[in-house]
């Protein structure tokens, strides 16, 4: 049995920190070929740690187009084999190629591009002319890996999802799946069997999609990927809809947003399509096709959504619940009757053989080691993606050991100038035995020294790396104090700054918005009662009080939906003529027309003269 997942992982390094590791993400998905969308993987971010696993070989494709954003699309295909080299298993491919135009670095000398480029057409329908600048422009995303395993050529594909009154992306998504087509019907005149699996952003049929509006199927990129099936003449067959025809609610994706996961809510955009004959060598029997001969099952992996009936967390006031997880869930295919393939070795695009992987091992600790001196522009290329800070959590309970990127690189740009900074960082000492110091000092051996009372950093520094943003300190501050001064002020751990094994002065209240909530630090020595602490208990459970006093007579305020007699919740116009408007929504989770319990569709608009944020 061959058995091949696909996976929209909606950010490649929060996965790798929900489940502990890459190895123990990828063993989860117990699967011989695993492919990944949307890993949010530069080329700068590639490391190890979400690259390379024992026991599994990678293919991936990142974003080369930035527009001013971090990293986004991004796919991977991870292969599980016992050996590299000299191999017969089937998982590991014979070829591989980074995008499907041939323009890539690694396409050029391909053994499975063919003369695809020179029969590529100069013109298409609906597209005008087709340049070179267009080929590389929908390879540039980042957005598909082809491998090639002998009995069938394998697409891992991320597809654009566009607004129709963009014309720019709604051109280059018709441009993308038109190349796509073309490289299809390339591979299968050739003979070849191809198998396209991943987030196609588009849902085939009404059927799909829960709530579909009428003329839902009447849409041009659903019209194109039925087109593309066998029961419209089309060259593939859709595992899924093939051997579960007339299953309804079996959808791979929810908005999260909208809390849809909660009433299964969602649409069916992740696909397996397989095309092409049977390894039998009956190709004059139309029963005898790689479908019918070879696929086992296909199926939905349901135990991967966030939360179930049960313990799915509730739609609270409009905010939705931080589950672990990505708002796609898994699908597979499990082949059965496909034979070794002669001994081959890895192809030389693997993502063992790239420069990032494979000329360093980018670990912080690797920056801090004994003897090491770097120059202060280093430090602000720390390969600390957003996906990594923000996202990254140990799996054992760890969470409140993240460092910021800013105070990391302003920490070791101090250190390579030789400033007055902790003195574990100038002489590398391990960064897990500095972390694990927690703020009972950054020594393990000095109980005195804690982060937060550090009198070797000035506070004009202090004051550089902390958020300027207000916290619910400033709200009840005595007249008259200073907090300039370290030994007489309390210190409020900001949003994305250093933590050390803080508790929460309110435990679990999801009342209190998490930019809001103070925390006190469990390190105080209690020999010194000097030490820099945060606010004391009475002052948080003052704010705490103050801020449920307002959210009451907020909600006193505010409309009730017609549905459900329940508050609304406020939002506002994020773009067009009614920019940063204010208007009030029903506060329950999204759900389908005919239950009662979900949102009850109400809109009203606020007040011109209203100048509230919505919350």
């Amino acid at each position: 049995m061959v058995k091949i997942v696909t996976y929209n992982v909606n950010g490649l390094r929060p996965r790798v920190a929900q489940h502990g590791s890459l190895r123990r993400l990828l063993d989860a998905l117990d699967a011989d070929i695993i492919c990944f969308q949307e890993t949010k993987l530069s080329r700068q971010d590639l490391s190890a740690d979400v690259i390379m696993a024992e026991g599994y070989e990678a293919f991936v494709s990142c974003n080369r187009t930035w527009k001013g954003r971090g990293a986004y699309s991004g796919v991977a295909t991870f292969c599980r084999v016992t050996t590299a080299f000299s191999s017969q298993e089937v998982a590991l491919p014979v070829a591989a190629e980074e995008g499907f135009t041939g323009l890539q670095d690694y396409a050029k000398n391909s053994e499975i591009l063919g003369d695809f480029v020179l029969a590529m057409p100069v013109e298409e329908e609906g597209l005008g002319e087709i340049t070179r600048e267009d080929l590389l422009s929908v390879d540039n995303e980042g957005r598909c890996i082809i491998t090639d395993h002998r009995h069938f050529v394998l697409f891992n594909i991320y597809g654009p999802a566009v607004e129709e009154d963009d014309k720019e992306r709604v051109r280059f998504k018709l441009l993308f799946y038109k190349i796509l087509q073309k490289r299809w019907e390339h591979l299968l005149a050739l003979g070849k069997r191809v198998f396209v699996v991943g987030d196609l952003n588009i849902a085939p049929a009404s059927i799909d999609k829960c709530d579909a509006p009428p003329g839902f199927e009447k849409q041009m990129f659903r019209e194109w990927l039925r087109s593309m099936l066998k029961e419209h003449g089309g060259p593939f067959f859709d595992a899924f809809r093939s051997k579960h025809p007339e299953r309804t609610g079996a959808y791979t994706c929810f908005n999260q947003k909208v809390g849809a996961e909660e009433y299964n809510y969602g649409s069916r955009i992740d696909h397996i399509l397989i095309s092409g004959a049977c390894l039998h060598h009956c190709y004059s029997v139309e029963d005898h096709s790689i479908y019918y001969c070879h696929v086992e099952e296909c199926e939905i992996m349901n135990h991967f959504k966030r939360g179930n009936s049960e313990k799915l967390s509730k739609w609270k006031g409009g905010r939705s619940s931080k589950l672990e997880g990505s708002d796609h869930i898994p699908v597979y295919i499990l082949l059965k009757e496909i034979p070794e393939l002669p001994v081959h070795n890895i192809p030389p695009s693997a993502a063992r053989y790239l420069p990032e992987v494979r000329g360093r091992q980018s670990t912080i600790v690797s920056f801090l080691k004994k003897g090491k001196t770097y120059e202060p522009q280093d430090a602000t290329n720390l390969n600390l993606s957003e996906d990594r800070v923000d996202d990254s959590c140990c799996s054992d309970g760890l969470e409140n050991k993240t460092i910021a990127k800013e105070e990391l690189a302003a920490s070791i740009t101090e250190c390579s100038k030789g400033g007055n900074l902790p003195s574990l960082i100038c002489k590398g000492t391990n960064l897990d035995q500095w972390i694990n110091g927690g703020s009972s000092g950054v020594s393990h051996n000095s109980k005195k020294a804690s982060f937060s009372s550090t009198k070797s950093v000035p506070n004009k520094k202090i004051k550089r790396n902390l958020s300027s943003q207000p916290t619910i300190k400033s709200f009840f501050q005595q007249p008259g104090s200073k907090t300039g001064n370290a030994s007489t002020s309390t210190l409020v751990t900001p949003v994305e700054t250093v933590h050390y094994m803080n508790e929460t002065c309110v435990p679990n209240d999801d009342s209190l918005p998490e930019n809001m909530q103070c925390t006190i630090s469990a390190a105080e020595d209690q020999g010194n009662t000097n030490t820099s602490c945060s606010l004391s208990t009475d002052k948080c459970n003052a704010a705490t009080l103050e801020w449920q006093r307002i959210q009451q007579k907020m909600k006193m305020t505010l409309p009730c939906c017609k549905g459900h007699r329940e508050p609304c919740i406020p939002r506002s116009v994020k773009k067009g003529s009614n920019i940063g408007r204010l208007f009030y929504v029903c506060a329950r989770a999204q759900g389908p027309a005919s239950n009662p319990e979900a949102n009850c569709g109400h809109f009203q608009w606020a007040p011109v003269k209203s100048k509230e944020k919505c919350l």
